[in-house]
């Protein structure tokens, strides 16, 4: 992971958190399609990205959320768990040769079969947990489940259309 890609990957956190609290915060589809675009950051960390880092970076984007939103911890919670699951995640979707070296996590290097549903597993685990603590009642819960899974979806799409511009040349 070379010095360019870094200040890339950080320009790009740094870019969704502000598009996240100026622009998205108040923003719903049918108040249950809600885009998390700060998520941006735990889908396309490096897959070598050392995990103590990753969980003080997800602990830190999500509480910087929490302070813009007041929401109390629970997007840093959702975060931390993100990140702690994403090892899993990769063991999980691992191909049969294994992942290359060299490999980004990108829809033009892992093709949609691959980026797809590692996408949904990061998002959905992070809006379920998310919108679960919101309601803050398990009468809620069916609520919190369609509130995740339209969110999963309006995400994976707005993340698809973001992948789809950031193709190599």
């Amino acid at each position: 992971m070379n010095f360019t890609f870094n200040y890339k990957w950080f320009f790009s956190v740094g870019f969704a958190i502000a598009i996240q609290v100026l622009f998205l915060r108040d923003i719903a589809i049918a108040n249950v399609a809600f885009c998390f675009i700060y998520t941006w950051f735990l889908v396309k960390a490096p897959m070598q990205t050392n995990p103590l880092l990753l969980l003080l970076g997800a602990m830190s984007v999500g509480w910087l959320i929490d302070i813009f939103y007041n929401t109390h911890g629970m997007h840093a919670f959702a975060c931390v768990l993100v990140a702690w699951l994403r090892p899993v995640y990769f063991r999980i979707l691992t191909p049969a040769n294994g992942y290359d070296e060299r490999s980004s996590i990108s829809l033009a290097e892992m093709k949609w079969l691959w980026f797809f549903p590692y996408l949904f597993l990061v998002l959905m685990s992070h809006h379920l947990l998310l919108f679960t603590l919101e309601a803050g009642d398990w009468t809620l819960i069916g609520y919190s489940v369609i509130k995740a899974l339209s969110s999963t979806l309006l995400g994976m799409a707005v993340f698809g259309i973001l992948e789809f511009f950031n193709r190599p040349e």
